[in-house]
């Protein structure tokens, strides 16, 4: 499959990876992860925490961009994840884009979408901290949404990010926009932060907004540079 090169591209991200070959981990088929930079939220275990690092450094050249940041647009993305086509379509992978936090491209990943066309499975791994009309705006483009909802009660929520909860609103509007099967919600286990009664509380709470594919997670315990540990909750 061959970029036709007619499609105009206005947005550039800033990413600092782009990870191949992958199976099991973001959704059905092989696929690529794309990780933006730049995240609303401070969680305390942040698995990607070089999105929240500055994009350029000052040196003697002047500004540029820090190393192993790289920034482009959907046309130069396509370029550089077309090797894979075969793979994609073959096992109905695609293309997932992560972070940081992929809903502030929402622009670029709707140019992507129209370089790539249909044939690749477009995943979005958020945790869905945006605007209402972002959502609705990538609805119509994303195949498959994984949702990290951290936890559904809003002062657990607001203790482990640094940001008031506002996750109940998102997911409603994720529920008027998708198909609750295309939807897939990770709950974790956060150590020092909430319970495994806590996650059973959000698991029935999720399911009584109708949402049926869970993900249950256990996150690791290390030092934070954001927040305390709550220990008693």
């Amino acid at each position: 499959m061959e970029s036709s090169g007619k499609h105009k591209a206005f947005h550039l991200a800033s990413v600092f990876a782009i990870d191949r070959l992958r199976m099991g981990t973001d959704g059905h088929g092989i696929t690529t992860l794309v990780c933006f930079m730049g995240c609303p939220l401070r969680c305390a275990y942040c698995l990607n925490d070089r999105c929240h690092e500055e994009i350029y450094s000052y040196g003697n050249n002047g500004l540029s961009l820090k190393k192993g940041i790289i920034q482009l647009d959907a046309n130069k993305l396509y370029d550089r994840v077309k090797i894979d086509d075969l793979y994609f379509q073959a096992t109905g992978g695609g293309i997932c884009f992560g972070g940081g936090e992929p809903t502030r491209y929402a622009g670029f990943i709707e140019e992507f979408r129209q370089i790539c066309g249909n044939a690749w499975k477009i995943t979005l791994e958020t945790s869905l901290y945006c605007h209402d009309d972002i959502i609705r705006q990538l609805a119509p483009i994303v195949d498959h949404w994984i949702v990290d909802v951290k936890d559904i009660n809003h002062v657990i929520y607001e203790r482990y990010t640094g940001q008031p909860s506002r996750i109940r609103e998102s997911l409603n509007v994720l529920l008027q926009t998708c198909r609750v099967e295309n939807v897939t919600l990770k709950v974790p286990l956060i150590p020092g932060y909430n319970t495994d009664y806590d996650v059973d509380y959000s698991l029935d709470e999720l399911e009584r907004m109708g949402f049926t594919n869970f993900k249950c997670v256990h996150y690791l315990e290390r030092e934070s540079k954001y927040h305390p540990q709550i220990k008693e909750l």
